[in-house]
């Protein structure tokens, strides 16, 4: 949808601007297909915008975009709508308590449960964790602040990642966060507030065994961060409309000519149009008075 949108926009003369937030690969059926698709329609775009360096890198790889064009703008959380508890009261529980609740908020397949759900709670019988692990399962957005503030750790547990914006929410709800140092999640926060580990077991453990709560207000960064997002992206549509005058591109003569073909294949004239349908509002008064 997004291919033909930029597509049309281009016939119309209008100023596009394409945003990629995923990572893609070279290797499968799938991805070479999106890849060519990109490769001929976004040739028309006035600029892009990347999530990060890796999705960037990505990005110009499989559509082969100017560097020049491409811009890397981070996500935003809306840290409104996290708001810290008390954070010196969170640091002082995180140093005097002797246990650390660990909070996960993730998909476990991808828009639904599926069976790693099952997987992860026959682990959890295997093992006799009753008492130590609690699933909720769906949670809403809305309510997604309310579990993080239960606990004092985010865990991140991706093995690919452009941005993760789970990342963000959880700093600004207050929580110090362990990440696999997968792909961008090592652009999204600052060291002090964010523990690397490798995509395994072992090092995930070793990580949550050494967490240090950060005394600074994670509030107040991520605050000036989304202000700095929002001018980034105003500035690079601003640049994108200045030159839209006299954009002519092949794609929109291929469309015309596209166009010219067909008709020619399927005259107009051999087409039935439908009629109007004009209804004599005075002539349908009457009738609802005579009904009535």
């Amino acid at each position: 949808m997004v291919n033909e949108a930029v597509t049309y926009a281009c016939e119309m003369g209008l100023a596009s601007i394409y945003t990629d937030h995923s990572l893609f690969g070279f290797d499968d059926i799938a991805s070479n297909i999106l890849n060519r698709v990109l490769k001929s329609t976004l040739p028309t775009v006035g600029a892009a915008i990347c999530v990060s360096h890796t999705c960037c890198d990505n990005f110009i790889l499989r559509a082969h975009m100017l560097p020049s064009i491409v811009h890397v703008i981070p996500n935003a959380a809306h840290t409104s709508k996290f708001p810290v508890i008390n954070q010196h009261h969170l640091i002082a529980t995180l140093f005097s308590i002797e246990r650390i609740t660990v909070v996960v908020v993730s998909r476990l397949v991808y828009r639904k449960d599926g069976n790693k759900k099952l997987s992860t709670e026959e682990m959890m019988e295997r093992e006799r964790l009753h008492g130590h692990v609690e699933f909720l399962g769906y949670v809403p957005h809305s309510s997604v602040r309310d579990v993080l503030v239960r606990g004092n750790v985010f865990l991140n547990c991706s093995l690919a990642e452009s941005f993760c914006v789970a990342i963000l929410e959880a700093a600004s709800a207050g929580l110090f966060v362990v990440s696999t140092n997968v792909r961008g999640v090592p652009e999204v926060l600052p060291p002090e507030m964010i523990h690397h580990a490798d995509p395994n077991v072992d090092s995930l453990v070793e990580s949550l065994s050494c967490v240090q709560y950060p005394e600074k207000s994670i509030q107040l960064i991520h605050l000036s961060f989304i202000t700095e997002v929002a001018r980034e992206t105003v500035t690079v549509y601003d640049r994108a409309f200045s030159g839209v005058c006299g954009v002519v591109c092949l794609l929109g003569i291929t469309l015309h000519f596209v166009v010219f073909l067909v008709e020619l294949w399927q005259p107009r004239y051999l087409i039935d149009a439908g009629p109007d349908l004009c209804i004599d509002k005075d002539k349908k008064h009457s009738n609802d008075n005579e009904n009535s």
